[in-house]
């Protein structure tokens, strides 16, 4: 099975060459778009992060003056920066940070960053009650959007403080300075109780931190998988069962259409010269065509597509569909589970029905098997 790593400079080499490649010309890597394409022009790996899309930055703010006692709270500001470089924005939906245990929220003043701005926030630290090295981890969630869609991140920085002074002296002054070590994420705090003369304190230049994705907190957060123990990455692959002849993609390769769905209608498919990747009409099991049922289903009817590791199904055609047996109108959006039965034509569902099986590996789903019922006649099984 092909597994998507995170795309090379070749990939995108070939996709410039080629727009509809489906493979890279040089490593081979399936090419999996992010969902604005069109507008972006990016890729992305099995976790689903487009990096043109989704390029968020955290930096210490430059003059920022930030003291207390020991035994107090430090307030630690700072700017989180969009780099992204085309016309997308990100949507910073919450802020945490702790020293040790669980996360605090942060208040946020603010939710919209537009590419190559930055905005201010700030966390404090409480737990400064001693002299020596301290830790405040910081996380923020972001979401880009694209039309309907959305995908959700966190990411983290971590912070060490190292305070200089004695717990039991009288009211001490600790200070943040711009020493900069360790890759930059450690800030020395100094004692500066009786000290004179131009040190005040402040920061004299931006510290650019170093960041990291948090997986497991996307997942017990909420933002990213189907549970703490199950996800459907881009890299899972989809396989078609019950189908005539040019009514489905060829089974074994993950979504690697322009606009990242798979879509199911009465009209013909992509590879048949039309806009759908699988056709649906509605055949007895003799194979005999109803023509009337089959005028029920829109020529572009649903839409799957995998976004913050889920199966999602959304309703395009106008007259629904129907998901376990409930009507789901123009426009819904399902997330799909093992097992789940759909049925396009909502007045019939018993006329056509494609189930939906998971074939996992650990916690990952490494395949999604579309079967066709009634099979159309011929069809491999």
């Amino acid at each position: 099975m092909r597994r998507l790593r995170s795309p090379r400079d070749c990939c995108f080499d070939s996709v410039r060459a080629d727009p509809a490649a489906l493979f890279c010309a040089t490593c081979g890597q399936p090419l999996a778009r992010c969902m604005a394409h069109a507008d972006c022009g990016g890729l992305v790996g099995e976790d689903g992060l487009c990096h043109v899309c989704v390029a968020p930055h955290l930096q210490i703010i430059p003059g920022a003056t930030m003291n207390a006692p020991i035994g107090g709270s430090v307030a630690l500001p700072f700017d989180l920066y969009n780099s992204s470089t085309v016309d997308r924005p990100l949507l910073v939906t919450g802020l945490w940070s702790r020293e040790k245990g669980e996360w605090r929220k942060e208040r946020l003043g603010w939710e919209q960053l537009d590419p190559n701005t930055r905005a201010p926030a700030s966390v404090i630290a409480r737990e400064f009650d001693r002299a020596g090295l301290h830790e405040i981890e910081i996380m923020w969630a972001v979401a880009t959007r694209w039309r309907s869609r959305e995908e959700n991140f966190a990411f983290s920085t971590r912070v060490l403080l190292n305070i200089a002074g004695d717990k039991d002296e009288k009211g001490p002054v600790v200070q943040i300075s711009s020493e900069n070590e360790m890759n930059g994420n450690v800030i020395q705090i100094t004692d500066n109780s009786g000290r004179t003369g131009k040190d005040d304190g402040k920061v004299v230049s931006a510290i650019d931190m170093n960041i990291q994705r948090l997986d497991l907190e996307e997942r017990r957060l909420g933002l990213r998988g189907m549970g703490e123990d199950l996800r459907v990455l881009r890299s899972a692959t989809f396989a078609f069962r019950g189908y005539g002849d040019k009514e489905a993609p060829a089974s074994g390769l993950p979504v690697l259409t322009s606009d990242a769905v798979l879509a199911f209608g009465r009209s013909r498919t992509r590879a048949d010269g039309g806009d759908n990747d699988v056709r649906l009409l509605v055949t007895d099991r003799g194979g005999k065509l109803d023509e009337e049922l089959s005028q029920m289903i829109s020529r572009r009817h649903f839409e799957l597509y995998v976004e913050n590791d889920r199966l999602m199904l959304r309703v395009t055609g106008s007259n629904g569909i129907r998901v376990n047996g409930q009507p789901q109108a123009a426009n819904a959006t399902v997330r799909l589970n093992d097992g789940d039965v759909i049925a396009p034509v909502a007045k019939a569902a018993d006329a056509l029905a494609l189930s939906v099986r998971f074939t996992r590996e650990f916690d990952q789903v490494c395949t999604v098997t579309l079967a066709r019922e009634p099979a159309v006649t011929g069809a491999s099984a």
